[in-house]
């Protein structure tokens, strides 16, 4: 399973490149832009086909997720903190981001702002997160059935961001874990040895935008290889 993160600045058609990539087979894009306002990923998403959005994922806004019928929800840690009140009694409050392009999950209290209540995350078919160290694989809510393990190896979108997770993978949950940071054609036939179920591509993809298409299915290839298993 090979998953792609939007890359964080505005590519050059991007919602054309992002319609190419599902149309060549990448099992999900997750729709990750820090910084932007609910009314630029609703632009971003009114650009792409509507048959594309069962693919779809896109971080933090659970409102736009359900508007459009996406595949889910991915839950930044601030996301899950915001939440963690109200996970025990399975209702969680999430907040419409405000106009200020700050791309901050806030409460909404005060005059002005409109809270928006949740069931989370069973309100939607799929949710993820991200993690930092192989212990969270268990302290993680089960509830998040896709967990993005990183660092793996050496970033390729952060210069001296250093892979520092190795070794085989204990036990998931029954959780899908991805491998993010630093995995592209060099590495991501060592993978599967290591148990992970997939990778989710940033830098292999985007450092590239015009190769987009052609960089991923370089790395879903050597990722289909039987041998490699």
């Amino acid at each position: 399973m090979i998953w792609i993160i939007t890359s964080p600045e505005r590519i050059y058609e991007e919602a054309s490149v992002v319609s190419a990539l599902l149309a060549a087979g990448a099992s999900r894009v997750l729709l990750r832009k820090p910084g932007w306002s609910t009314q630029q990923y609703a632009g971003l998403l009114e650009a792409i086909p509507s048959e594309y959005y069962n693919r779809l994922l896109i971080r933090d806004e659970p409102l736009l997720a359900s508007r459009y019928k996406l595949a889910g929800v991915h839950w930044s840690g601030a996301a899950r903190r915001l939440m963690q009140p109200f996970i025990s009694g399975g209702d969680a409050m999430l907040t419409e981001r405000e106009n200020t392009g700050t791309g901050k999950a806030v409460p909404a209290t005060g005059p002005g702002k409109q809270q928006h209540w949740y069931t989370s995350p069973e309100n939607f078919k799929e949710n993820s997160t991200g993690i930092h160290s192989i212990e969270e694989l268990t302290l993680t809510d089960i509830r998040f059935k896709t967990l993005l393990l990183s660092p793996v190896f050496n970033s390729i979108s952060k210069p001296g961001y250093h892979g520092r997770l190795e070794g085989v993978l204990p036990k998931k949950d029954n959780r899908q874990v991805l491998a993010l940071g630093g995995v592209d054609h060099t590495n991501v036939h060592l993978l599967k040895n290591r148990q992970f179920d997939g990778a989710a591509l940033l830098g292999a993809v985007w450092k590239a935008p015009a190769q987009a298409v052609e960089n991923y299915c370089r790395i879903q290839q050597i990722w289909n290889r039987n041998d490699l298993m």
